[in-house]
């Protein structure tokens, strides 16, 4: 029985393999090889896992898709269809595990590792991509289930702009302005559909937009945006039994959650430059839990940005995007408040900040804008960087109350810097003994992996 699971997965393994390796072109030796060594791994893990008694799901599926070009240089270069293969593996929600997952409907969690031909060898070659991802069901039936996927992770992509022509700006032809740097972050949410055929292989497939750039650590940095299908299948290592029961006593520890982070990292503001500039943030905030897995609130953001030099420079007189007659530190700080939305998950918690410059020096420093801007103006994003800002982060509790936070900023749907940090949680909770009158409400500090006395001693008995 168990020689003939593995037989059933190490073939869907296989399928996404041979696959893989049919992509690689033969005149891309490197890409050739990395798909050579992918297979082997897959080939390998495929067989380990399969003998382990674990309620695993491992996923196998070819991926079809074309990239939308959002720049003069993608819309040259990106003729072609994007072709490879997904290996995936999940982990089903139970009850007793992890209570968090009752309130998103009891997801999966899995590592997905893929493949992909970026349709232009020559220019965009292949690409490599690792992501955790989440699973919620959203419809569900005794054989078929629609369920949303999100996932985030990494990606190895095997040309960038110095493999091309360097020389005749980022809009020419003959130029990759897409990636500049080999690894970059990688985005994807979709549609996951399933049909359980028996108690352990079901049909999957998947429909989704995928995300691949570096956050602006180099440029010229426009990456790449792919609208996907996938079309697989799906096995179980143990027989499908959902065991999830909802447990209402469980809930969220505190009433209300202040939290500071400070973040920072390394960016280019234009690929002539040659030069990265350290960039950072500190983010102060408060939020109240709506639901057991929604928190919602509102912060503000100092940003320090060492790129808002004097523009144009000396080194660099052709990139007029800004106009800065000096080097000050003035220039290079802004300061926001933000609305903030938060999605528990156990430690793990994503972040949407949507927010306001309230200074920012930047916005009058444009080439075409004469005077004095007020908080709100009308702008056009190709040209300009906006009053208002986005963050898109993952938080993680590490222990106790500190946490981990990675994220990008965004003006619009222009990446401007990547933020990685650390922080600590300020969550309340109103004590559970004090006196029955509510109004008379007393708030404590709570902390996550401290466990408290019992209120009152127990007096020995002899």
């Amino acid at each position: 029985m168990f020689m003939c699971c593995d037989i059933k997965i190490l073939s869907i393994v296989l399928i996404n393999c041979i696959t893989f390796a049919k992509i690689a072109k033969k005149t891309d030796m490197q890409s050739h090889l990395i798909a050579r060594k992918i297979c082997v791994f897959l080939i390998l893990l495929s067989s380990t896992i399969s003998y382990a008694q674990y309620k695993y799901t491992v996923k196998g599926a070819l991926y079809g898709g074309w990239i939308i070009p959002h720049s003069k240089n993608l819309h040259s270069i990106a003729k072609g269809i994007v072709l490879g293969g997904e290996v995936a593996f999940e982990l089903p929600a139970e009850s007793a595990v992890s209570h968090w997952q009752q309130f998103w409907r009891f997801p999966n969690l899995g590592v997905g590792l893929g493949f992909i031909n970026l349709g232009n060898n020559q220019l965009l070659g292949n690409a490599i991509y690792a992501y955790p991802y989440i699973s919620i069901p959203m419809l569900e039936s005794e054989y078929w289930g629609i369920n949303l996927k999100m996932g985030a992770g990494l990606s190895f992509v095997t040309k960038t702009w110095y493999n091309a022509d360097t020389l005749s700006g980022v809009d020419a032809r003959t130029a990759n302005s897409a990636f500049s740097f080999p690894i970059n972050c990688y985005l994807t949410a979709s549609a996951n559909f399933t049909y359980r055929i028996n108690a352990r292989l079901s049909l999957a497939g998947d429909v989704g937009y995928s995300h691949m750039s570096n956050g602006s650590f180099r440029n010229p940095n426009f990456g790449v945006n792919i609208i996907y299908a996938q079309l697989g299948a799906r096995y179980n290592l143990v027989p499908y039994n959902r065991n999830t029961t909802y447990n209402p006593a469980y809930g969220l520890p505190f009433d209300f959650e202040a939290k500071v982070v400070a973040s920072g990292f390394s960016r280019q503001i234009n690929y002539r430059d040659r030069k990265s500039f350290f960039v950072g943030s500190l983010h102060a905030g408060i939020t109240a839990p709506i639901t057991d897995w929604y928190a919602l609130g509102g912060g503000a953001d100092l940003f320090y940005d060492g790129a808002f030099v004097k523009r144009p420079s000396d080194d660099n007189p052709l990139f007029a995007r800004y106009k800065i007659d000096e080097d000050k530190f003035a220039n290079k700080l802004r300061f926001g408040i933000a609305v903030n939305n938060e999605f528990i998950m156990g430690r793990f918690s994503g972040i949407v900040d949507v927010g306001v410059y309230l200074y920012d020096p930047i916005k009058n420093a444009y080439p075409h804008v004469s005077g004095s801007r007020g908080i709100f103006y009308g702008y056009d994003i190709k040209k300009e960087d906006g009053w208002s800002y986005i963050r898109l982060a993952i938080r993680y509790r590490v222990y106790d109350n500190f946490v981990i936070q990675t994220g990008i900023k965004l003006h619009s749907n222009v990446a401007e810097m990547l933020e990685v940090g650390v922080g600590y949680l300020l969550p309340f909770t109103h004590s559970k003994h004090t006196s029955v009158d509510r109004r008379h409400k007393t708030y404590r500090l709570y902390r996550y992996d401290y466990r408290e006395p019992v209120p009152y001693p127990t007096p020995w008995v002899d």
